[in-house]
């Protein structure tokens, strides 16, 4: 799957999808709590890890929460390397445009806000949550 986006990575492909019941979803975390605002989890248990502890200044260790999908999610899905950071890049404008109305490369690393307002917007649409790609070996 990650192939064709390393080579291609600034897909702007946005494509509608479901996430069936039943699916695990994994979110590491530096504090033992249950997300109360909006943020990422990941399909894949080993890239979530890299999360753990990663916002936390007093180096308590890795907090994982294991998630199930209790009923079917819809979910708005961006190509590419979506889920990278980079500056100038491309990589985000998919998302920038639903979130923000257009482009905002100053913004690339401003998650919270992001998914926040990505979260607005698909509120709009009955939309879940929103998946995409992050780089993986």
């Amino acid at each position: 799957m990650g192939w064709p986006n390393r080579r291609y990575r600034n897909g702007h492909t946005v494509v509608p999808g479901i996430i069936p019941a039943g699916t695990s979803l994994y979110h590491g975390r530096g504090d033992p709590m249950v997300p109360a605002t909006p943020e990422w989890t990941a399909f894949d248990f080993e890239l979530s890890t890299l999360y753990c502890g990663l916002f936390t200044t007093d180096d308590t260790g890795c907090w994982h929460l294991t998630l199930v999908v209790e009923r079917p999610l819809n979910i708005v899905y961006f190509d590419g390397y979506s889920g990278l950071k980079l500056p100038g890049s491309g990589t985000l404008d998919s998302q920038d445009v639903l979130a923000w109305g257009r482009v905002m490369p100053d913004r690339y690393s401003d998650e919270p806000r992001r998914i926040k307002d990505l979260c607005k917007w698909g509120n709009n649409f009955g939309i879940d949550g929103f998946v995409r790609l992050h780089t993986s070996l």
